[in-house]
Protein backbone atom coordinates (compact mmCIF):
# COMPACT_ATOMS: atom_id res chain seq x y z
CA UNK A 1 0.00 0.00 0.00
CA UNK A 2 2.77 2.40 0.67
CA UNK A 3 4.41 1.80 -2.70
CA UNK A 4 1.28 2.52 -4.43
CA UNK A 5 0.81 5.36 -1.95
CA UNK A 6 4.60 6.94 -3.36
CA UNK A 7 3.68 6.41 -7.12
CA UNK A 8 0.13 8.26 -6.85
CA UNK A 9 2.40 10.87 -5.41
CA UNK A 10 4.65 10.97 -8.02
CA UNK A 11 2.08 10.56 -10.36
CA UNK A 12 0.40 13.75 -9.54
CA UNK A 13 3.38 15.51 -9.23
CA UNK A 14 4.58 14.55 -12.62
CA UNK A 15 0.70 15.89 -13.71
CA UNK A 16 1.28 19.01 -12.36
CA UNK A 17 4.63 19.51 -13.83
CA UNK A 18 4.85 18.08 -16.78
CA UNK A 19 3.50 20.62 -19.42
CA UNK A 20 4.77 23.58 -20.40
CA UNK A 21 3.18 26.76 -18.44
CA UNK A 22 1.77 27.74 -21.81
CA UNK A 23 0.39 24.95 -22.31
CA UNK A 24 -3.75 23.94 -21.23
CA UNK A 25 -3.55 21.22 -19.80
CA UNK A 26 -7.52 19.60 -18.65
CA UNK A 27 -6.97 16.62 -15.97
CA UNK A 28 -10.34 14.46 -16.20
CA UNK A 29 -11.19 11.57 -13.65
CA UNK A 30 -12.53 8.08 -15.25
CA UNK A 31 -14.45 6.46 -13.10
CA UNK A 32 -14.34 3.42 -14.54
CA UNK A 33 -10.97 3.08 -13.94
CA UNK A 34 -8.13 1.45 -16.91
CA UNK A 35 -9.05 1.33 -20.15
CA UNK A 36 -8.60 -2.13 -21.18
CA UNK A 37 -7.77 -1.35 -24.84
CA UNK A 38 -7.33 2.27 -26.67
CA UNK A 39 -8.16 -0.21 -29.77
CA UNK A 40 -12.23 0.64 -30.45
CA UNK A 41 -12.37 -3.06 -31.88
CA UNK A 42 -11.23 -4.39 -28.48
CA UNK A 43 -13.09 -1.89 -26.33
CA UNK A 44 -16.45 -2.38 -24.88
CA UNK A 45 -16.90 0.37 -21.83
CA UNK A 46 -17.91 3.99 -21.39
CA UNK A 47 -15.05 4.68 -19.87
CA UNK A 48 -12.90 3.38 -22.75
CA UNK A 49 -15.43 4.90 -25.29
CA UNK A 50 -14.54 8.78 -23.08
CA UNK A 51 -10.47 8.20 -24.26
CA UNK A 52 -11.21 6.71 -27.81
CA UNK A 53 -13.74 8.87 -28.16
CA UNK A 54 -10.72 12.08 -28.01
CA UNK A 55 -8.74 10.29 -30.62
CA UNK A 56 -10.72 8.72 -33.46
CA UNK A 57 -13.31 10.11 -34.64
CA UNK A 58 -16.40 8.29 -36.83
CA UNK A 59 -18.56 8.97 -39.21
CA UNK A 60 -20.94 10.73 -37.42
CA UNK A 61 -19.84 12.71 -33.53
CA UNK A 62 -21.15 14.45 -30.83
CA UNK A 63 -21.70 18.58 -30.55
CA UNK A 64 -20.49 19.54 -26.71
CA UNK A 65 -24.53 18.47 -25.49
CA UNK A 66 -24.47 15.36 -27.20
CA UNK A 67 -26.53 15.17 -30.10
CA UNK A 68 -25.32 14.18 -33.20
CA UNK A 69 -23.42 16.20 -35.86
CA UNK A 70 -20.77 15.03 -38.94
CA UNK A 71 -17.35 13.67 -38.37
CA UNK A 72 -15.27 12.16 -40.52
CA UNK A 73 -18.02 12.31 -42.90
CA UNK A 74 -19.56 16.12 -43.86
CA UNK A 75 -22.72 14.50 -44.81
CA UNK A 76 -24.99 12.08 -45.56
CA UNK A 77 -28.23 10.54 -47.74
CA UNK A 78 -30.58 7.58 -47.71
CA UNK A 79 -32.57 5.94 -50.37
CA UNK A 80 -36.43 5.94 -50.03
CA UNK A 81 -36.10 2.21 -48.90
CA UNK A 82 -34.01 3.27 -45.82
CA UNK A 83 -31.73 -0.07 -46.92
CA UNK A 84 -28.58 2.54 -48.65
CA UNK A 85 -26.75 5.40 -46.55
CA UNK A 86 -24.24 6.75 -48.52
CA UNK A 87 -21.43 8.73 -46.31
CA UNK A 88 -19.67 11.43 -48.38
CA UNK A 89 -15.99 11.85 -46.43
CA UNK A 90 -14.94 15.28 -45.06
CA UNK A 91 -12.38 16.74 -47.83
CA UNK A 92 -8.79 17.71 -46.67
CA UNK A 93 -9.15 15.06 -43.73
CA UNK A 94 -5.78 13.61 -42.68
CA UNK A 95 -4.88 11.11 -39.88
CA UNK A 96 -2.17 12.38 -37.69
CA UNK A 97 0.85 10.85 -39.72
CA UNK A 98 -0.67 13.22 -42.79
CA UNK A 99 -1.93 10.02 -44.70
CA UNK A 100 -5.54 11.08 -46.18
CA UNK A 101 -8.12 9.71 -44.67
CA UNK A 102 -10.54 7.52 -47.28
CA UNK A 103 -13.64 5.79 -47.05
CA UNK A 104 -11.25 2.80 -47.40
CA UNK A 105 -10.19 3.06 -43.96
CA UNK A 106 -13.96 2.73 -43.13
CA UNK A 107 -14.35 -0.69 -44.84
CA UNK A 108 -10.90 -1.84 -43.88
CA UNK A 109 -11.95 -0.95 -40.39
CA UNK A 110 -15.23 -2.70 -40.31
CA UNK A 111 -14.08 -5.73 -42.40
CA UNK A 112 -11.74 -5.85 -39.22
CA UNK A 113 -14.17 -5.36 -36.60
CA UNK A 114 -16.51 -7.96 -37.97
CA UNK A 115 -13.48 -10.69 -38.57
CA UNK A 116 -14.30 -13.91 -36.03
CA UNK A 117 -10.55 -13.46 -36.13
CA UNK A 118 -10.61 -9.56 -34.22
CA UNK A 119 -13.27 -11.11 -31.63
CA UNK A 120 -14.68 -7.71 -31.50
CA UNK A 121 -17.28 -7.78 -28.43
CA UNK A 122 -19.36 -5.03 -30.28
CA UNK A 123 -19.48 -6.91 -33.53
CA UNK A 124 -22.89 -6.97 -33.62
CA UNK A 125 -23.66 -3.19 -33.49
CA UNK A 126 -23.43 -3.64 -36.99
CA UNK A 127 -25.32 -6.91 -37.36
CA UNK A 128 -27.90 -4.37 -39.19
CA UNK A 129 -25.42 -4.40 -42.41
CA UNK A 130 -25.66 -7.06 -45.03
CA UNK A 131 -24.39 -9.82 -44.78
CA UNK A 132 -22.63 -8.44 -40.92
CA UNK A 133 -24.34 -11.59 -39.05
CA UNK A 134 -22.70 -14.28 -41.58
CA UNK A 135 -19.37 -12.58 -41.37
CA UNK A 136 -18.89 -12.75 -37.83
CA UNK A 137 -19.94 -15.90 -37.54
CA UNK A 138 -17.54 -17.07 -40.09
CA UNK A 139 -19.82 -18.40 -43.04
CA UNK A 140 -18.57 -15.50 -45.77
CA UNK A 141 -15.85 -13.81 -46.03
CA UNK A 142 -15.47 -10.30 -44.60
CA UNK A 143 -14.90 -9.27 -47.99
CA UNK A 144 -18.60 -9.45 -48.60
CA UNK A 145 -19.43 -7.18 -45.96
CA UNK A 146 -22.22 -5.07 -47.31
CA UNK A 147 -19.76 -1.75 -47.09
CA UNK A 148 -18.14 -0.18 -50.44
CA UNK A 149 -15.79 2.67 -51.42
CA UNK A 150 -16.74 3.31 -54.76
CA UNK A 151 -14.39 5.95 -54.14
CA UNK A 152 -11.62 7.92 -51.70
CA UNK A 153 -14.93 9.80 -51.19
CA UNK A 154 -17.48 7.59 -51.19
CA UNK A 155 -18.77 5.09 -48.33
CA UNK A 156 -21.94 2.73 -49.30
CA UNK A 157 -23.38 0.96 -46.59
CA UNK A 158 -26.50 -1.43 -47.96
CA UNK A 159 -28.63 -2.52 -44.23
CA UNK A 160 -30.53 -5.58 -44.30
CA UNK A 161 -33.43 -3.81 -42.57
CA UNK A 162 -34.37 0.20 -42.40
CA UNK A 163 -32.49 1.59 -39.26
CA UNK A 164 -33.14 5.06 -38.83
CA UNK A 165 -30.62 5.51 -36.28
CA UNK A 166 -27.87 4.01 -38.03
CA UNK A 167 -26.65 7.70 -37.83
CA UNK A 168 -26.25 6.43 -34.14
CA UNK A 169 -24.78 3.66 -34.76
CA UNK A 170 -21.91 5.04 -36.34
CA UNK A 171 -21.26 7.34 -33.56
CA UNK A 172 -20.06 4.53 -31.22
CA UNK A 173 -16.44 3.22 -30.72
CA UNK A 174 -16.93 -0.07 -32.15
CA UNK A 175 -17.35 1.78 -35.78
CA UNK A 176 -14.13 4.36 -35.62
CA UNK A 177 -11.77 4.36 -37.89
CA UNK A 178 -8.51 2.21 -37.32
CA UNK A 179 -5.14 3.22 -38.97
CA UNK A 180 -4.18 0.13 -41.94
CA UNK A 181 -0.90 1.80 -41.84
CA UNK A 182 -0.04 1.19 -38.98
CA UNK A 183 -1.72 -2.00 -37.91
CA UNK A 184 0.02 -3.21 -40.46
CA UNK A 185 2.91 -2.34 -39.42
CA UNK A 186 2.82 -2.95 -36.13
CA UNK A 187 -0.10 -5.44 -35.11
CA UNK A 188 -1.42 -5.46 -31.82
CA UNK A 189 1.60 -2.77 -31.07
CA UNK A 190 -0.24 -0.49 -32.93
CA UNK A 191 -2.28 1.20 -29.94
CA UNK A 192 1.23 2.00 -28.45
CA UNK A 193 2.62 5.48 -28.14
CA UNK A 194 4.57 6.66 -30.42
CA UNK A 195 2.97 4.14 -32.55
CA UNK A 196 -0.71 5.36 -32.32
CA UNK A 197 -2.00 7.43 -35.37
CA UNK A 198 -5.51 9.54 -34.76
CA UNK A 199 -8.31 11.15 -36.65
CA UNK A 200 -9.85 13.00 -34.24
CA UNK A 201 -9.10 15.97 -31.97
CA UNK A 202 -6.29 14.59 -29.76
CA UNK A 203 -3.60 11.79 -30.06
CA UNK A 204 -1.69 9.36 -27.67
CA UNK A 205 1.00 10.86 -25.96
CA UNK A 206 1.67 8.34 -23.16
CA UNK A 207 -0.28 5.22 -21.64
CA UNK A 208 0.80 4.68 -17.49
CA UNK A 209 -1.55 1.56 -16.79
CA UNK A 210 -3.51 3.15 -13.29
CA UNK A 211 -1.71 6.46 -13.55
CA UNK A 212 -2.43 8.05 -16.85
CA UNK A 213 -3.61 8.12 -20.56
CA UNK A 214 -1.90 11.64 -22.01
CA UNK A 215 -3.72 13.00 -25.05
CA UNK A 216 -2.17 15.70 -26.66
CA UNK A 217 -3.92 18.27 -29.24
CA UNK A 218 -3.77 16.92 -32.66
CA UNK A 219 -2.60 19.68 -35.34
CA UNK A 220 -3.38 17.42 -38.06
CA UNK A 221 -7.71 17.28 -37.35
CA UNK A 222 -9.60 19.22 -39.58
CA UNK A 223 -11.51 21.31 -36.62
CA UNK A 224 -7.84 21.95 -34.38
CA UNK A 225 -8.44 25.70 -34.78
CA UNK A 226 -11.42 25.41 -32.37
CA UNK A 227 -10.00 22.70 -29.91
CA UNK A 228 -8.70 24.96 -27.09
CA UNK A 229 -7.02 22.20 -24.61
CA UNK A 230 -3.86 21.01 -25.51
CA UNK A 231 -3.13 17.84 -23.03
CA UNK A 232 -6.05 16.13 -21.63
CA UNK A 233 -4.70 13.55 -18.75
CA UNK A 234 -7.83 10.70 -18.49
CA UNK A 235 -7.09 9.61 -14.77
CA UNK A 236 -8.18 6.47 -13.80
CA UNK A 237 -10.04 6.38 -10.50
CA UNK A 238 -11.97 3.72 -9.14
CA UNK A 239 -12.23 4.89 -5.56
CA UNK A 240 -15.29 7.62 -5.93
CA UNK A 241 -13.99 8.95 -2.96
CA UNK A 242 -10.21 9.36 -3.56
CA UNK A 243 -11.83 11.14 -6.81
CA UNK A 244 -13.22 13.34 -4.88
CA UNK A 245 -10.54 14.67 -2.55
CA UNK A 246 -8.11 14.95 -5.78
CA UNK A 247 -10.74 17.23 -7.03
CA UNK A 248 -10.94 19.18 -4.26
CA UNK A 249 -7.14 19.24 -4.26
CA UNK A 250 -6.90 20.86 -7.94
CA UNK A 251 -5.58 17.22 -9.00
CA UNK A 252 -8.35 17.05 -11.75
CA UNK A 253 -11.04 19.55 -13.37
CA UNK A 254 -13.42 17.28 -13.88
CA UNK A 255 -14.56 14.02 -12.57
CA UNK A 256 -17.64 11.59 -13.62
CA UNK A 257 -18.69 10.11 -10.21
CA UNK A 258 -18.92 10.87 -5.98
CA UNK A 259 -20.35 8.67 -3.43
CA UNK A 260 -23.63 9.62 -3.91
CA UNK A 261 -24.57 9.21 -0.51
CA UNK A 262 -22.21 12.47 -0.12
CA UNK A 263 -24.75 14.77 -2.73
CA UNK A 264 -26.42 16.68 0.09
CA UNK A 265 -22.53 17.20 1.83
CA UNK A 266 -20.80 18.06 -1.34
CA UNK A 267 -23.55 20.80 -2.83
CA UNK A 268 -23.33 22.36 0.61
CA UNK A 269 -19.52 22.66 0.29
CA UNK A 270 -19.05 23.18 -3.86
CA UNK A 271 -22.50 23.85 -4.73
CA UNK A 272 -22.61 24.31 -8.56
CA UNK A 273 -19.54 21.79 -8.81
CA UNK A 274 -22.03 19.22 -7.81
CA UNK A 275 -24.59 17.40 -10.42
CA UNK A 276 -26.52 15.19 -11.70
CA UNK A 277 -28.07 14.78 -15.36
CA UNK A 278 -30.85 12.59 -16.60
CA UNK A 279 -28.36 9.34 -18.49
CA UNK A 280 -29.71 7.20 -20.86
CA UNK A 281 -29.05 4.12 -18.94
CA UNK A 282 -30.70 1.57 -16.79
CA UNK A 283 -29.13 -0.89 -14.12
CA UNK A 284 -29.96 -4.47 -13.85
CA UNK A 285 -29.83 -7.82 -12.10
CA UNK A 286 -28.52 -10.38 -14.62
CA UNK A 287 -28.76 -14.26 -13.69
CA UNK A 288 -26.54 -16.79 -14.97
CA UNK A 289 -29.02 -18.97 -16.77
CA UNK A 290 -26.23 -21.68 -17.49
CA UNK A 291 -26.71 -22.84 -14.04
CA UNK A 292 -29.95 -24.83 -13.32
CA UNK A 293 -30.82 -23.08 -10.28
CA UNK A 294 -31.59 -19.75 -12.49
CA UNK A 295 -33.07 -21.55 -15.44
CA UNK A 296 -36.03 -21.51 -13.20
CA UNK A 297 -38.14 -18.57 -13.98
CA UNK A 298 -39.47 -18.79 -9.83
CA UNK A 299 -36.25 -18.64 -8.52
CA UNK A 300 -34.87 -15.54 -10.64
CA UNK A 301 -38.74 -13.99 -10.34
CA UNK A 302 -38.54 -14.34 -6.23
CA UNK A 303 -34.74 -12.38 -6.07
CA UNK A 304 -36.64 -10.05 -8.14
CA UNK A 305 -39.84 -9.58 -6.10
CA UNK A 306 -37.48 -9.25 -2.64
CA UNK A 307 -35.73 -6.25 -4.11
CA UNK A 308 -37.16 -2.90 -2.88
CA UNK A 309 -35.83 -0.99 -5.39
CA UNK A 310 -37.11 2.40 -3.64
CA UNK A 311 -34.76 1.87 -0.57
CA UNK A 312 -32.06 1.55 -3.16
CA UNK A 313 -32.42 4.33 -5.18
CA UNK A 314 -33.51 6.92 -1.98
CA UNK A 315 -31.03 5.23 0.92
CA UNK A 316 -28.24 3.98 -1.29
CA UNK A 317 -27.99 6.34 -4.36
CA UNK A 318 -29.72 9.41 -3.43
CA UNK A 319 -29.69 11.27 -6.63
CA UNK A 320 -33.77 10.93 -7.21
CA UNK A 321 -33.21 8.16 -9.78
CA UNK A 322 -36.70 6.49 -10.87
CA UNK A 323 -37.51 3.04 -9.77
CA UNK A 324 -37.03 0.68 -13.26
CA UNK A 325 -40.03 -0.93 -13.93
CA UNK A 326 -38.83 -1.57 -17.55
CA UNK A 327 -35.46 -2.22 -18.98
CA UNK A 328 -35.52 0.85 -21.70
CA UNK A 329 -35.05 4.29 -20.17
CA UNK A 330 -37.95 6.50 -20.56
CA UNK A 331 -36.28 9.34 -22.62
CA UNK A 332 -35.51 6.88 -25.13
CA UNK A 333 -36.37 8.19 -28.68
CA UNK A 334 -39.13 5.77 -30.76
CA UNK A 335 -40.28 4.32 -27.06
CA UNK A 336 -43.99 3.15 -26.73
CA UNK A 337 -43.82 3.16 -22.73
CA UNK A 338 -46.43 0.57 -21.49
CA UNK A 339 -43.86 -2.33 -20.16
CA UNK A 340 -43.81 -2.96 -16.55
CA UNK A 341 -42.32 -5.47 -14.67
CA UNK A 342 -44.75 -7.43 -12.54
CA UNK A 343 -42.98 -6.33 -9.39
CA UNK A 344 -44.17 -3.00 -9.40
CA UNK A 345 -48.04 -4.51 -10.30
CA UNK A 346 -48.08 -5.51 -6.42
CA UNK A 347 -48.96 -3.32 -3.78
CA UNK A 348 -46.35 -3.66 -1.06
CA UNK A 349 -43.02 -4.81 -0.40
CA UNK A 350 -44.73 -7.03 2.51
CA UNK A 351 -46.89 -8.81 -0.31
CA UNK A 352 -44.02 -9.56 -2.50
CA UNK A 353 -41.59 -10.75 -0.18
CA UNK A 354 -44.18 -13.38 0.69
CA UNK A 355 -44.90 -14.10 -2.86
CA UNK A 356 -40.73 -14.66 -3.53
CA UNK A 357 -40.95 -16.87 -0.40
CA UNK A 358 -43.61 -19.17 -1.56
CA UNK A 359 -42.06 -19.24 -5.20
CA UNK A 360 -38.71 -20.42 -3.39
CA UNK A 361 -40.58 -22.83 -1.76
CA UNK A 362 -42.23 -24.52 -4.95
CA UNK A 363 -38.54 -24.60 -6.88
CA UNK A 364 -37.54 -26.49 -3.39
CA UNK A 365 -36.17 -23.93 -0.77
CA UNK A 366 -36.47 -23.42 2.10
CA UNK A 367 -34.95 -23.18 5.92
CA UNK A 368 -33.36 -26.61 5.63
CA UNK A 369 -32.03 -26.29 2.09
CA UNK A 370 -31.66 -22.54 1.64
CA UNK A 371 -30.85 -20.90 -2.33
CA UNK A 372 -27.19 -19.76 -1.71
CA UNK A 373 -25.57 -18.21 -4.14
CA UNK A 374 -22.38 -15.76 -4.97
CA UNK A 375 -23.23 -12.12 -5.67
CA UNK A 376 -21.07 -10.09 -8.08
CA UNK A 377 -20.77 -6.37 -8.20
CA UNK A 378 -18.89 -3.46 -8.72
CA UNK A 379 -16.51 -2.28 -6.06
CA UNK A 380 -17.55 1.69 -5.68
CA UNK A 381 -18.63 2.38 -2.36
CA UNK A 382 -22.38 3.27 -3.20
CA UNK A 383 -22.36 -0.21 -5.39
CA UNK A 384 -21.34 -2.33 -2.50
CA UNK A 385 -23.64 -0.22 0.01
CA UNK A 386 -26.68 -0.88 -2.70
CA UNK A 387 -25.18 -5.16 -2.54
CA UNK A 388 -25.12 -5.44 0.60
CA UNK A 389 -28.77 -3.90 1.11
CA UNK A 390 -30.02 -6.40 -1.50
CA UNK A 391 -28.67 -9.23 0.39
CA UNK A 392 -29.90 -7.97 3.74
CA UNK A 393 -33.01 -8.43 1.90
CA UNK A 394 -32.50 -11.75 0.37
CA UNK A 395 -31.81 -13.02 3.34
CA UNK A 396 -35.22 -11.86 4.55
CA UNK A 397 -36.66 -13.98 2.12
CA UNK A 398 -34.32 -16.65 3.40
CA UNK A 399 -31.67 -16.32 0.56
CA UNK A 400 -27.63 -16.39 1.35
CA UNK A 401 -25.49 -14.44 -1.29
CA UNK A 402 -21.81 -13.89 -0.63
CA UNK A 403 -21.01 -10.80 -2.51
CA UNK A 404 -17.79 -10.81 -4.57
CA UNK A 405 -16.38 -7.17 -5.10
CA UNK A 406 -14.24 -5.79 -8.37
CA UNK A 407 -13.14 -3.05 -10.13
CA UNK A 408 -15.50 -2.54 -13.33
CA UNK A 409 -12.95 -3.50 -15.70
CA UNK A 410 -12.63 -6.92 -13.82
CA UNK A 411 -16.46 -7.24 -13.26
CA UNK A 412 -17.15 -6.79 -16.86
CA UNK A 413 -14.55 -8.63 -18.45
CA UNK A 414 -13.38 -10.92 -16.16
CA UNK A 415 -16.93 -12.08 -14.87
CA UNK A 416 -19.95 -11.14 -16.63
CA UNK A 417 -18.53 -11.34 -20.50
CA UNK A 418 -16.68 -14.89 -18.96
CA UNK A 419 -19.78 -16.11 -17.84
CA UNK A 420 -18.42 -16.56 -14.51
CA UNK A 421 -20.62 -15.19 -11.96
CA UNK A 422 -23.76 -16.47 -10.48
CA UNK A 423 -25.89 -13.54 -9.91
CA UNK A 424 -24.59 -9.86 -10.25
CA UNK A 425 -25.49 -6.41 -10.95
CA UNK A 426 -25.34 -4.66 -14.55
CA UNK A 427 -25.43 -1.38 -16.41
CA UNK A 428 -25.85 -0.73 -19.79
CA UNK A 429 -25.45 2.57 -21.07
CA UNK A 430 -27.69 3.40 -24.70
CA UNK A 431 -25.33 3.58 -27.87
CA UNK A 432 -27.40 5.16 -29.60
CA UNK A 433 -30.93 6.72 -28.57
CA UNK A 434 -33.30 3.99 -29.89
CA UNK A 435 -34.62 1.75 -27.73
CA UNK A 436 -33.23 -1.65 -29.76
CA UNK A 437 -29.87 -0.56 -28.36
CA UNK A 438 -31.56 -2.10 -24.98
CA UNK A 439 -33.60 -4.95 -26.41
CA UNK A 440 -31.21 -6.00 -28.67
CA UNK A 441 -28.63 -7.51 -25.92
CA UNK A 442 -31.26 -9.88 -24.30
CA UNK A 443 -31.50 -11.63 -28.22
CA UNK A 444 -30.85 -15.33 -28.09
CA UNK A 445 -27.56 -14.91 -30.64
CA UNK A 446 -26.28 -11.97 -28.93
CA UNK A 447 -22.96 -13.79 -27.60
CA UNK A 448 -21.53 -10.43 -26.06
CA UNK A 449 -23.90 -8.85 -23.79
CA UNK A 450 -26.78 -11.07 -23.21
CA UNK A 451 -24.60 -11.86 -19.89
CA UNK A 452 -27.18 -14.53 -18.52
CA UNK A 453 -27.95 -16.16 -21.79
CA UNK A 454 -31.20 -15.83 -21.18
CA UNK A 455 -33.76 -16.76 -24.06
CA UNK A 456 -36.73 -16.67 -25.74
CA UNK A 457 -38.15 -17.64 -29.30
CA UNK A 458 -41.22 -15.05 -29.11
CA UNK A 459 -38.59 -12.59 -28.35
CA UNK A 460 -36.49 -13.13 -30.81
CA UNK A 461 -39.11 -13.12 -33.41
CA UNK A 462 -40.66 -9.61 -32.72
CA UNK A 463 -36.80 -8.28 -32.47
CA UNK A 464 -36.54 -9.69 -35.92
CA UNK A 465 -40.36 -8.15 -37.00
CA UNK A 466 -39.46 -4.99 -35.53
CA UNK A 467 -36.12 -4.71 -37.87
CA UNK A 468 -38.93 -4.98 -40.81
CA UNK A 469 -41.13 -3.28 -39.62
CA UNK A 470 -41.11 0.54 -41.54
CA UNK A 471 -43.90 2.36 -39.85
CA UNK A 472 -42.33 3.51 -36.83
CA UNK A 473 -45.65 3.38 -34.60
CA UNK A 474 -45.72 -0.16 -35.53
CA UNK A 475 -42.21 -0.68 -35.02
CA UNK A 476 -42.39 1.00 -31.14
CA UNK A 477 -45.40 -1.67 -30.14
CA UNK A 478 -43.78 -4.45 -31.49
CA UNK A 479 -40.56 -3.34 -29.25
CA UNK A 480 -42.79 -2.90 -26.21
CA UNK A 481 -44.25 -6.17 -26.43
CA UNK A 482 -40.89 -7.93 -26.67
CA UNK A 483 -39.99 -6.28 -23.90
CA UNK A 484 -42.80 -7.16 -21.99
CA UNK A 485 -41.90 -10.89 -22.35
CA UNK A 486 -38.35 -9.80 -21.30
CA UNK A 487 -40.24 -8.35 -17.92
CA UNK A 488 -42.49 -10.86 -17.62
CA UNK A 489 -39.95 -14.11 -17.48
CA UNK A 490 -37.54 -12.38 -15.42
CA UNK A 491 -34.46 -12.37 -18.18
CA UNK A 492 -33.15 -9.77 -16.07
CA UNK A 493 -34.33 -7.68 -13.70
CA UNK A 494 -34.12 -4.08 -13.95
CA UNK A 495 -33.58 -1.85 -10.53
CA UNK A 496 -32.86 1.80 -11.32
CA UNK A 497 -32.66 4.60 -14.20
CA UNK A 498 -29.16 6.01 -14.34
CA UNK A 499 -28.34 9.55 -13.21
CA UNK A 500 -25.20 10.98 -13.82
CA UNK A 501 -23.31 12.08 -11.58
CA UNK A 502 -20.46 15.02 -12.13
CA UNK A 503 -18.00 17.25 -10.40
CA UNK A 504 -17.36 19.80 -12.48
CA UNK A 505 -14.51 23.13 -11.74
CA UNK A 506 -16.43 26.50 -12.48
CA UNK A 507 -13.37 27.05 -14.51
CA UNK A 508 -14.13 24.56 -16.85
CA UNK A 509 -16.36 25.97 -20.07
CA UNK A 510 -17.73 23.37 -22.40
CA UNK A 511 -19.26 21.02 -20.33
CA UNK A 512 -23.01 20.18 -21.08
CA UNK A 513 -24.54 17.59 -19.04
CA UNK A 514 -26.82 15.31 -21.73
CA UNK A 515 -28.62 11.89 -21.83
CA UNK A 516 -25.52 10.48 -24.09
CA UNK A 517 -23.10 11.33 -21.23
CA UNK A 518 -20.49 11.62 -23.60
CA UNK A 519 -18.52 15.36 -23.44
CA UNK A 520 -15.45 15.11 -25.80
CA UNK A 521 -12.64 16.88 -24.08
CA UNK A 522 -12.88 18.93 -28.10
CA UNK A 523 -15.31 21.19 -26.71
CA UNK A 524 -14.02 22.59 -23.36
CA UNK A 525 -11.89 25.15 -22.43
CA UNK A 526 -10.46 26.71 -19.06
CA UNK A 527 -11.22 30.11 -18.52
CA UNK A 528 -9.55 31.76 -15.02
CA UNK A 529 -8.11 29.18 -13.60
Amino acid sequence: MALRAIAALFAALFLAAAPASAEVVLNRGNAGGDPFSLDPHNTQGTWENFIVGDMLEGLVTEAADGSLIPGAAESWTVSPDGLTWTFKMRQGAVWSDGTPVTSDDFVYSWRRLMDPNTAAQYASILYVIKNAEDVNGGKLPVDQLGVAAPDPSTLVVTLVHPAPYFDGIVAHQATFPVPKQQIEKFGNDWIKAGNYVSNGPFTLVEWRAQEYVRLAKNPTYHDAANVKVDIVNWIPINDFAAGVKRYKTGEIDIYDAYPNSQKKVLTAELGDQVTAAPYLGVSYITFNQRQEVFKDVRVRQALSLAIDRQIITDRIFQLGEPVACSIVPPETANYEKGANSPDCQMASQAERNAKAKALLAEAGYGPGNPLTFRFYTTQDLDSKKAAATMQSMWRAVGVNAEIVANEPATHYNQHLQAANFDVATAAWIGDYNDPETFLFMFESNNKGFNYGAWSNPEYDELMRQERLEPDATKRAAIMRQAEQILLDNYGVAPTRFRFNPYLVKPYLKGWIGNIRGVNRSRWMSIEGR
